[in-house]
């Protein structure tokens, strides 16, 4: 799979939609993803940080709940219509626990159909 520079992506990106708290330096951003994976997602917003800039952020992903990570923007893209807009992030310095929990919470997605029950 690559992504929109290229590059090939270590893992693959799970379409999924959920609340996404950012904090960059003195900034506090709450916006929500448009997909994930064990390495890192894209963030929705008509804002985004430079490429390089790191931030945290801060999810919950099903029963999983509380997941913060530091995230380094590795591209952006502002053109297209709303949904298009935002930043992909790396997540970097992630525990081997936390990219485990990732990793099956994402697994878990991509394997439901679209109209298996939320639990």
């Amino acid at each position: 799979m690559k992504n929109s520079n290229g590059n090939k992506r270590k893992s693959t990106r799970v379409a999924v939609q959920f609340d996404v708290n950012i904090v960059h330096d003195e900034d506090y951003l709450i916006s929500f993803t448009r997909d994930i994976s064990a390495d890192g997602m894209f963030i929705n917003t008509s804002t985004p940080f430079e490429k390089g800039e790191e931030c945290k952020i801060s999810f919950a992903i099903g029963a999983e709940k509380g997941i913060t990570v530091a995230a380094r923007v590795v591209w952006v893209n502002l053109d297209g219509p709303e949904i298009d807009k935002g930043m992909g992030v790396q997540f970097i310095d992630v525990s081997a626990a936390t990219k485990k929990n990732i990793l099956l919470l994402v697994n878990r997605i991509a394997i439901l159909p679209d109209d298996a029950p939320v639990n």
